[in-house]
């Protein structure tokens, strides 16, 4: 008898493993997109900084061979930063949880943070080319020293008692509003809308149904929405590659030439041109230098940071059941510090801020349950690395789709908005309308915190507002008569 109970143990035993083995890979597929969609985000805003840097819109081949090294490290650091943040996700905390660099935080760093640092060292003498590099490495820097900061805020609850000191109406309002500018962003890419600083400000593009890329991004909109209202795990993978593999299709006959940008060689040696690790002396100074006349920006972009973990990790483990007797996560405290150490790592290795993944979800459904399931997801990401060439081939077109759904993940947050309460309700209101129609993460939460504080101070309910709320009100406020100075001088 004793045989058969060890046979049946093994046998439970395998069953588990195996769950928990289709769990990760079902995690994976969900959350892979950011393989692709990070390097154009980030490089694209790259992009944007250095055609202003250089004061025009076409760039020589020389520059246009920088963007592409950048994606390229990009693309890199960002399967590093999932890797490493996944593996010890499931090795220290023990949760299904899967982390990569998170959308939002890169929307912001790449078209908020570096064009704001890039305009702000052209005024301080760095030309051309060498202030939008500099201004990448300093926005990096900034997430290596938030990293930093959550890692030391992780321990004893401290990072979680702060964050349940602001009003989770803001940090609802501050989520939608950044799906929104995303969802822009996707609308954007796929040539269906243009902005400019004439009236209008954005507006549709009359021919946009002339152009292929245009066309495909539509297509790819519907294939991605069908497969993903099927709940087909990969979903956003399918629609990248089927977009992609198109592209190539109509490239190599002629039928619309130059669509796709197709690689001599499909694997490559991993780079890490954006490290900050080799000039860090360097950022350092650059990071001193930029934080005295642009804390606001690096501010909004630690505020961000600081927000986005305990909302997902609250989420997944909430339908995972992994929750305590208080009704917190279980091992809440090593979720925030692995997450804080993947940022830093990210940041070493040359990306954008990693934090845990709302899509690992998918794997909770499929019966993750341990810390192996997050393992999994990790071991996964490395298979990418040698495949980062052909990663950063994949057009604007084929991620658009996958950005407006992305987008569309937010908004359901809107839900949990107190509309009945209008001093809490306003304030989230200008935080969704905020940071997409001004196109600036840190605008937006601006907004949002001053007229949160003003509504409650108007209302009479000045017992409302924490010491946290009170500070970051005030940080905004320099910032808004810094910047109107800055701007009538």
């Amino acid at each position: 008898m004793g045989n058969v109970s060890d046979v049946e143990a093994k046998g439970t035993q395998k069953t588990h493993t195996r769950i928990e083995i289709i769990a990760g890979i079902t995690t994976f597929l969900t959350m892979s997109y950011i393989i692709f969609v990070n390097p154009l985000i980030v490089g694209g805003g790259f992009e944007v900084a250095l055609q202003k840097a250089l004061g025009t819109n076409t760039l020589t081949p020389d520059m246009q061979a920088l963007v592409e090294n950048v994606k390229l490290s990009i693309a890199t650091a960002t399967i590093i930063a999932a890797a490493f943040g996944s593996i010890l996700m499931g090795l220290y905390a023990r949760l299904p949880l899967g982390l990569a660099p998170g959308m939002g935080e890169n929307a912001f760093i790449g078209y908020t943070v570096i064009p704001a640092f890039t305009a702000s060292l052209l005024t301080q003498g760095v030309k051309g080319a060498d202030a939008a590099t500099t201004a990448l490495y300093v926005a990096l820097f900034c997430v290596f020293v938030d990293g930093l900061i959550f890692l030391f805020a992780s321990w004893g609850g401290v990072r979680e008692r702060i964050l349940r000191s602001i009003s989770p109406n803001l940090a609802y309002g501050i989520s939608v509003g950044i799906g929104l500018f995303i969802a822009f962003i996707g609308l954007a890419n796929s040539g269906l809308i243009t902005y400019s600083s004439n009236i209008p400000f954005v507006a549709f593009v009359d021919k946009a149904f002339f152009s292929a890329a245009t066309i495909l991004a539509v297509l790819g909109f519907f294939i991605a929405a069908i497969l993903y209202t099927k709940k087909f795990p990969a979903a956003f993978l399918i629609t990248i590659v089927t977009l992609t593999v198109i592209g190539i299709i109509l490239t190599e006959t002629n039928i619309v030439p130059s669509l796709v940008f197709i690689p001599q060689q499909i694997t490559t040696t991993p780079a890490f041109n954006t490290s900050i690790l080799p000039n860090f002396s360097s950022n350092l100074h650059y990071y001193i230098v930029l934080i005295t006349s642009s804390f606001p920006i690096a501010f909004s972009l630690f505020f961000v940071e600081f927000f986005d973990a305990l909302g997902s990790i609250t989420g997944v483990t909430a339908k995972a059941g992994l929750i305590d007797e208080k009704g917190r996560p279980k091992n809440i405290e090593k979720a925030l510090y692995t997450d804080a150490s993947a940022t830093v790592v990210g940041a070493l290795a040359g990306t954008t801020t990693t934090v845990v993944y709302i899509e690992s979800a998918s794997g909770v459904e499929a019966g993750g349950r341990t810390g192996l399931t997050a393992i999994v997801v990790g071991l996964l990401f490395l298979l990418f690395l040698p495949f980062t060439n052909l990663v950063i081939s994949i057009p604007s077109f084929a991620t658009a789709p996958v950005l407006l759904l992305v987008g569309l993940m937010f908004v359901p947050l809107i839900k949990k908005v107190d509309f009945e309460d209008l001093t809490e309700a306003v304030p989230a209101f200008v935080a969704i309308i905020g940071i997409p129609l001004t196109a600036s993460i840190t605008t937006g939460i601006g907004l949002a915190f001053l007229t949160y504080t003003a509504m409650k101070i108007l209302s009479g309910r000045f017992k409302d507002l924490s010491l946290t709320t009170i500070i970051v009100t005030i940080i905004f406020i320099i910032y808004f008569a810094t910047a109107g100075f800055i701007s009538f001088s």
